[in-house]
């Protein structure tokens, strides 16, 4: 991939992925190259669920962000990413004592991440 990409995910997303490469002890590039949208986006998320949580509810799952994927490398990064999101939600499900609920969002969680983790191939 010579040119940028652009990459159109939804919120709740880009948080997972970002918390994802945040975890990690050494960055990689696409945390830094995404960093501004990042630090935008958890500013206003950190507002809306303190003053107004439907609002917050809505940007985080109606809502989509986009981003530039500069390089395969960058969409490499981001496939990691999701790959450990994935691998963590399935132990979650694993040994989940939840409900049905929680259960139910995780699956779904599960479905688009693997989703978009397909796309980035």
């Amino acid at each position: 991939m010579s040119e940028k990409r652009e990459l159109r995910i939804t919120v709740w997303q880009f948080v997972r992925i970002m918390v994802s490469l945040e975890d990690r002890r050494t960055r990689p590039m696409v945390y830094e190259n995404w960093k501004p949208a990042w630090k935008e986006l958890d500013g206003e998320l950190s507002r809306l669920a303190r003053d107004d949580h439907a609002a917050y509810s809505e940007l985080m799952m109606n809502q989509d962000v986009v981003l530039q994927l500069s390089s395969d490398k960058r969409r490499g990064e981001v496939r990691a990413a999701i790959e450990r999101v994935m691998q963590r939600m399935k132990k979650e499900l694993r040994v989940a004592e939840s409900g049905a609920e929680e259960r139910r969002s995780l699956k779904f969680e599960l479905h688009e991440l693997s989703e978009l983790h397909r796309t980035l191939k």
